[in-house]
């Protein structure tokens, strides 16, 4: 507020607290006015929001109610009644990053999830002139995993296939013939496969994918009872849920004694196994629908595991040095 400006302006400071009460003295329906709250009502108006997926719609929706609640201190009012000139005061960087740790006690993971959907509204406010400053910008993240070495080489395959149900073998099959994530495969149609391609947008990225079908994909799928519109089905021939494939899977893991695998591990083995047949990354890119970004990150977590490209290397060494002798 004015005169304002030479004081310290955080949660229950002075400053604060007469910015705060002058908001809430405001009529209710304009009360959002000039706070958090007009930022997230913005931002779930606007196309950044409308044209993202359905999934990602849903999470975001439920980050925002979060972030809407939150109490950034104990004593401090929900976080979508801060004025928009407290976010931005760099002192509250601190605040949102303590606010992100105690969140991170019980769920890294979903903490970074919240907080990531934080710095996106304050972006997308900064662009719009609505504040001067994004300080929920490049944190580091709470949630670390290290997967470098998770890669169904081909003893898991095999393991996987032995004891899986031909629904999950199927499911198996067609994320180490596409490279595609789960969510893709399960609503991927049979109206997308014909004359031996594949051909649909990814859900995430709304990515092209037109992709020769392998031969030994394609006679399992010229082999499959079409019961449903998608090409996965449970054994009653009804499409599946996410949630009950992915509880099919992990028992289907668990018996297979691959407990530490995830579904998302085989895109890492489709990459690798491309990279093993001689596939350059801009084909690699261009067959299973991603970015040549993609590829070479994948590359370099997973392709010193399966031996092929050094042993390739140290041959080619030694057939020239044989050469030049």
């Amino acid at each position: 507020m004015p005169g304002d400006e030479a004081e310290d302006f955080y949660p229950g400071s002075p400053a604060f607290m007469r910015s705060y009460n002058a908001a809430i003295k405001t009529p209710s329906q304009t009360r959002t006015v000039g706070t958090l709250q007009a930022i997230i009502d913005g931002y779930m108006k606007s196309t950044a929001f409308t044209s993202l997926a359905p999934r990602t719609k849903r999470d975001y929706e439920q980050h925002l109610a979060t972030i809407a609640k939150a109490k950034l201190t104990e004593k401090s009012p929900a976080f979508s009644t801060y004025p928009l000139e407290l976010l931005d005061d760099p002192k509250i960087r601190r605040r949102l990053l303590d606010w992100r740790d105690r969140r991170a006690e019980s769920s890294p993971r979903q903490a970074d999830a919240i907080f990531g959907v934080l710095r996106i509204i304050l972006e997308w406010a900064r662009d719009r002139g609505m504040i001067s400053n994004n300080h929920a910008t490049r944190p580091k993240k709470v949630y670390k995993v290290d997967r470098s070495e998770k890669i169904w080489l081909s003893a898991d395959l095999e393991a996987f296939r032995k004891v899986a149900s031909p629904e999950m073998r199927l499911a198996l099959e067609l994320a180490l013939w596409t490279g595609q994530r789960q969510g893709d495969l399960l609503k991927l149609g049979w109206s997308s496969y014909n004359d031996g391609r594949i051909s649909f947008r990814q859900g995430k990225r709304n990515r092209k994918v037109d992709m020769p079908v392998p031969a030994a994909l394609r006679a399992l799928l010229d082999a499959v009872p079409r019961s449903a519109e998608t090409i996965l089905t449970k054994s009653n021939g009804k499409s599946w849920g996410q949630i009950h494939f992915q509880h099919h899977w992990r028992k289907a893991t668990l018996d297979a004694g691959l407990d530490g695998l995830h579904f998302h591990d085989i895109r890492g083995t489709s990459c690798t196994m491309l990279a093993d047949a001689g596939c350059t990354p801009s084909e690699i890119a261009a067959m299973l629908g991603w970015t040549i970004r993609t590829v070479n990150d994948m590359l370099d977590r997973y392709q010193a595991l399966t031996a092929i490209q050094s042993n390739s290397a140290v041959a080619k060494l030694e057939s020239r040095q044989e050469s030049t002798r």
